[in-house]
């Protein structure tokens, strides 16, 4: 008698197969882990940042708080009537500008109204008899130059250099500005005497009727720049860019140096160049010698560079 078939074996219903409950709940608690360490990663991270944010925060108001200290005592010394307190002061204010950007509008402010005001000319120290070599610059004025000249130019308003200083009648003897950015500068009626701006970059600036007797502007960008009516006695251009320069009734003489330099573009109206010697002038393109004084006299200017374009007296 054949076998009679046995019924099909029905599958576990709503899973409750008992052989895989275990691995289904430890998958369960390897989620749960998985959730429950993120959270907790997510909740340290949250934490590290808000303490890195408070931490900062502090951080700010401590500098802030050390930068306006700063600012009173330099302000206090700068004040005071001794120049070595002055240049303390503005070395301080210095400082102040290279770790705090937002100050260094102020900080030039304080400089350029410090330079402007009434300020001792070069002192005159004893035993020295050469008077090219007897002149020491006021301390206190070449800190506060200083100030200017160490700025961060990409900072100015208007784009890098473009800060223009408004400096009429300021007294700079023996003052070392090399390397300074002064474009577009208002410096009319100063005293400038023995001053120094090699490679200084004065574009465009005015500086009408000053006294620049032995002073030297080795390499500097003097493009545009005002000098009508100044005194330029003993003064050295050598490789100074005078392009299009005002030197309409300048004092030069013999030892007016302009080796190197170019003056292109340069005016002369009544200046008197019997005196002057123009040996080594890289350029004289273009300038205007046509209402100059003692043309004819000049040494080494007919023949210079570029004097076939030059404008001369008919």
């Amino acid at each position: 008698m054949a076998d009679t078939p046995s019924a099909p074996e029905l599958l576990p219903m709503n899973g409750d197969d008992d052989a895989a409950a275990p691995e289904r709940h430890s998958t369960r608690r390897w989620l749960l882990g998985i959730g429950l360490t993120v959270v907790l990663n997510l909740a340290v991270t949250v934490a590290a940042f808000g303490g890195l944010y408070l931490q900062q925060r502090s951080f700010d108001l401590e500098q802030a708080k050390a930068v306006t200290e700063q600012l009173t005592i330099a302000s206090e010394l700068v004040s005071r009537p001794e120049d070595t307190a002055q240049a303390a002061g503005f070395r301080m204010l210095a400082r102040v500008a290279q770790v705090s950007p937002g100050d260094q509008g102020r900080v030039l402010d304080l400089a350029e109204a410090y330079i402007v005001n009434d300020r001792p000319v070069a002192r005159r120290p004893e035993g020295y008899t050469d008077e090219r070599q007897i002149y020491v610059a006021n301390t206190g004025t070449q800190a506060a130059v200083d100030v200017i000249r160490s700025r961060t130019i990409a900072r100015d308003p208007g784009g890098p250099g473009q800060r223009a200083f408004n400096l009429p009648g300021l007294v700079v003897e023996a003052v070392r500005f090399h390397d300074v950015v002064m474009r577009k500068t208002q410096g009319q009626a100063c005293t400038g005497r023995k001053s120094e701006w090699d490679r200084a970059d004065l574009r465009g600036s005015d500086f009408w009727s000053c006294g620049f007797k032995w002073a030297r502007f080795v390499d500097a960008n003097l493009h545009a720049v005002q000098l009508q009516s100044s005194v330029l006695e003993d003064a050295d251009f050598t490789n100074a860019d005078l392009t299009g320069a005002d030197l309409d009734g300048v004092v030069i003489n013999a030892k007016t140096v302009f080796r190197g330099a170019d003056l292109g573009g340069a005016t002369f109206a009544g200046t008197d160049l019997s005196s002057a010697d123009f040996a080594g002038v890289k350029s004289i393109a273009g300038a205007d010698f046509s209402r100059a004084k003692g043309v004819e006299r000049a040494r080494n200017l007919r023949n210079a560079q570029g004097a076939q374009s030059a404008l001369w007296p008919h």
